[in-house]
């Protein structure tokens, strides 16, 4: 009778496919795979949601075997199994078309609404034909009311479904002989209404999953947009400054060498989009530092790296190269710095550098893209003061949400 309706939407979000987003390779993001579960889930239900309906037919049986066991005339058995054949093509069409509404308040349709009047009309012509076996047929209303229909209505018939079920049998005078039908009913009842409760919970739950991969995906665009696309934007100023630099001191000839370097970057800050967009955000470590290496050197910077990138965890590397980026392209746009050491270890990384060191206290939105990237695989990301007497970034793995 439809009350385990829209169980099967669960579906739609497996166990364990509700990872956070990741930038490896090129795999989907988290949110295009949530979006292909719905979409599949959705297509399922739609096109085959109204066997799980069809399922409760099978007590349709019971009107069916008393209208051909008990005592009735032929023409009575024939109106009776014709009803009794009518009220469940019009149920499953009826589900067939509005399943997909199920734990979603109901629908507003106009046929669903006709085709529910039908159900009725059939259940009130049957009772001056087969009397009380109709009250076999009540929870078909009812469960039709709770699972496609507002509350308004469900309310309606579930008020109407247990003033019948008791002014009948008082009226036919078998009150106690019916007071099983009577309590299943009222039980189903309350069946319906906690199922629909907990679909309907489940629905929210999913919704609010859907978001939250929306912001997740939002935040990570954002991120990625600033720490690479930003990075090569600034990697573009300042290799032009450079060059206007040298065409200013004659050095034609470097500053022509620069220009070269300004359109591969620009060919790499297209890449950069491409990939964003993408969302295939995996950096190389190695090559990440050597690009920092050079970036620093044609910038007069002395860039130092102290241990192997063989000592970061495999599965951290990335998001490493990601922030070592960022790290360096602060200190290249705002320390005023002479030199740079980056450490690499096992336990974590830091940058320090001998410039300016922070100055006001508010973190800008480089080092919270820097603090929110440690977080997304369990590392905490600080900012300080150096030993060399500048800036002092540190990253520890492991370290949860330390980051401050």
């Amino acid at each position: 009778m439809g009350n385990h309706l829209r169980a099967l939407r669960g579906l739609r979000n497996p166990e364990g496919q509700g990872a956070p987003v990741n930038n490896s390779g090129s795999n989907p993001t988290a949110m295009s795979q949530a979006g292909c579960e719905v979409d599949e889930g959705t297509a399922f239900w739609d096109k085959w949601g109204w066997l799980v309906a069809g399922v409760w037919i099978i007590f349709l049986i019971f009107p069916i075997l008393d209208l051909l066991l008990e005592d009735y005339s032929l023409p009575t058995r024939i109106i009776g199994l014709i009803l009794v054949v009518v009220f469940a093509v019009v149920y499953l069409r009826a589900y067939a078309e509005f399943s997909r509404v199920v734990g979603e308040g109901g629908t507003r349709h106009p046929r669903a609404y006709a085709y529910f009047a039908i159900l009725w009309v059939i259940v009130l012509a049957g009772l001056p034909v087969i009397g009380l076996t109709v009250m076999g047929i009540f929870p078909f209303l009812t469960s039709y009311s709770a699972f496609l229909l507002t509350k308004r209505y469900t309310i309606a018939t579930y008020v109407a479904v247990a003033v019948l079920c008791f002014v009948l049998p008082i009226i036919y005078g078998e009150f106690i002989d019916l007071l099983f039908l009577i309590g299943l009913n009222l039980v189903l009842m309350v069946v319906y209404a906690i199922t629909v409760a907990a679909i309907t919970r489940s629905v929210v739950s999913e919704q609010i999953r859907a978001d939250y991969l929306v912001v997740a995906e939002q935040e990570r665009m954002a991120r990625d947009v600033h720490d690479g696309i930003g990075h090569s934007l600034t990697a573009l100023n300042l290799k032009a400054q450079l060059a206007l630099r040298l065409m200013d001191a004659g050095s034609y000839k470097e500053a022509r060498r620069e220009l070269e370097q300004l359109s591969d970057l620009a060919v790499t800050a297209l890449d950069s989009v491409r990939t964003t967009v993408h969302g295939l955000n995996r950096q190389n470590l190695e090559a990440e530092l050597q690009e920092l290496h050079q970036a620093c050197t044609d910038n007069g910077l002395e860039f130092t790296v102290l241990g192997t990138v063989e000592d970061v965890p495999v599965a951290w590397r990335s998001h490493i190269a990601w922030i070592l980026r960022e790290a360096v392209t602060n200190v290249l746009r705002h320390a005023h710095a002479g030199s740079v050491a980056v450490r690499l270890g096992a336990a974590g990384v830091s940058v320090d550098d001998d410039g300016d060191g922070i100055q006001g206290g508010e973190s800008g939105h480089g080092i919270r893209g820097m603090q929110e990237r440690a977080r997304l695989f369990g590392a905490s990301c600080t900012v300080g003061a150096s030993r060399l007497g500048g800036t002092s970034l540190q990253v520890a793995f492991g370290a949860g949400n330390g980051d401050t």
